[in-house]
């Protein structure tokens, strides 16, 4: 495994074509090999061989553990001449034994681990992990080990419990539409690249759910969507739990929140050449997505925000009268990497519609790299806006954020003004941020841009 294998990811940057969502897939999957096996890397966990899949863009593993606590031994054979090797998040302190190609180290059932080679975003190993989901007793659809399948468009109803179990791969979207307790668990794969081509985006999306109570999605991985992966739409408790998603191509969001109440985000990891999380109102799959967002809390996350898009994103379509009560705490944002189109960023609010935006907290949050923006707060008149008058933004919180390594990125604030109408953010409060081990305290310090914006409160 070597140097010839790895020049021949090197692309062209991604180009955003509008397409419309197809009816049925380029071509049926037949086999889980069809994913592809990755010619870089090789995984053993506990003696145990893992299948590791690769494509253009990462390789993964997905491992399953069935006890918490458990310290699990990990083998991974890498390239022979890789220079260099992080292990990321560095928040987990984790350190590795190098003998040629072999690396070999010992992380914690549950716990999720980048490989990076010589700082190269575009073959790096995710060696993700889920806790083991046995099958329900009840099962509406059942999806079993070491088979591929497809599906089309599955669309369920109230009650329905679908099972992926470890080692399934399913080609297909899963649609439901005023259909209550709803369950998605598993440890298989939901994937969606034999919908697109392999470089270039569509608009299928994996799972929407639109109108429904009791959610839950757990354990899965979604892969390689040609436009948004997961997307509840005017829904209330929602738990998505032990999730990987990783999408390859620009409009691959990974997690959109629309128009929905009580939604957790947890125990996940998110790779997304768009928005990792983005939370919106809009009507792009049901009328009903144009409704207010309230409650919505995504922690101990892992997340790579590729090259387009934003890491953490309320916005850009707000057409709802409020998004409230929003919590991102104890996060790891391995890198957020240039986008070049002014709207990149870590931790951003574009309000481009009429939302009264208010009460946003992003607590303990870790960032290793971020290339373009940190902060990006807007309410602002864009391609995407509907509505013909502008939202406000106020009492937003950041508290306990560091960034630990790469670029000190600008922030910027900016309100908007015409003749008839001043919508200006306002009440920010920072509370020890630190940016290469510097605690910041004022604006200046911050690197930021303020305009057309008031109420900065600098504390602690």
């Amino acid at each position: 495994m070597g140097d010839s294998m790895r020049k021949q990811v090197v692309m062209e940057k991604q180009e955003y074509i509008p397409i419309p969502a197809r009816k049925e897939p380029l071509y049926q999957l037949e086999s889980v090999s069809d994913l592809g096996i990755s010619p870089l890397y090789k995984v053993r966990v506990d003696g145990e061989d893992i299948d590791v899949y690769g494509n253009e863009f990462f390789h993964f593993a997905t491992v399953v553990y069935r006890e918490r606590g458990w310290m699990q031994e990990v083998e991974v054979t890498i390239p022979d001449d890789a220079e260099s090797v992080r292990l990321r998040p560095s928040s987990a302190g984790l350190s590795f034994e190098r003998d040629g190609s072999v690396l070999r180290f010992r992380i914690a059932a549950g716990q999720r681990v980048i490989v990076e080679l010589d700082d190269d975003p575009l073959c790096p190993l995710y060696l993700l992990q889920s806790e083991k989901i046995e099958k329900p007793e009840h099962t509406s659809y059942e999806f079993r080990k070491g088979r591929a399948y497809n599906i089309d468009t599955l669309r369920l109803k109230t009650g329905d419990v679908l099972y992926i179990e470890e080692g399934a791969v399913v080609s297909g979207k899963i649609w439901s539409r005023m259909a209550d307790h709803i369950r998605i668990v598993g440890n298989g794969i939901l994937y969606g690249g034999n919908w697109h081509e392999w470089n270039k985006n569509g608009a299928e999306q994996l799972i929407v759910t639109i109108l429904g109570k009791d959610i839950e999605i757990r354990g899965i991985t979604l892969l390689d969507a040609g436009g948004w992966h997961l997307v509840p739409v005017a829904c209330e408790d929602v738990r998505i739990e032990d999730v990987n998603v990783m999408g390859k191509v620009i409009t691959g969001d990974g997690i959109d929140i629309v128009g929905s109440r009580n939604v957790t985000v947890r125990d996940s990891f998110v790779r997304a050449n768009d928005d990792c999380i983005s939370i919106k109102a809009e009507e792009f799959q049901d009328p009903s997505g144009c409704a207010d967002v309230k409650h919505v809390l995504v922690e101990n996350c892992l997340f790579w925000n590729a090259e387009f898009g934003n890491a953490l994103e309320i916005g850009y379509e707000t057409r709802c009268d409020e998004i409230s009560d929003v919590v991102f705490k104890d996060c790891d944002i391995v890198h957020c990497e240039y986008e070049g189109n002014q709207s990149g960023g870590v931790l951003t609010i574009h309000n481009a519609d009429r939302a009264f935006v208010h009460d946003i907290h992003y607590e303990n949050i870790r960032i290793e790299d971020a290339q373009e923006k940190f902060i990006d707060i807007k309410t602002l008149d864009s391609k995407y806006s509907r509505d013909r008058i502008r939202g406000m933004i106020s009492d937003i919180y950041f508290r306990n954020i560091e960034i630990t390594e790469g670029v000190f990125p600008v922030s910027i604030v900016r309100g908007f003004e015409m003749k008839n109408e001043v919508c200006r953010p306002h009440d920010i409060y920072f509370e020890n941020i630190v940016v290469h081990g510097k605690k910041i305290g004022s604006i200046n310090e911050l690197r930021m841009v303020k305009e057309l914006s008031d109420g900065f409160h600098f504390c602690g």
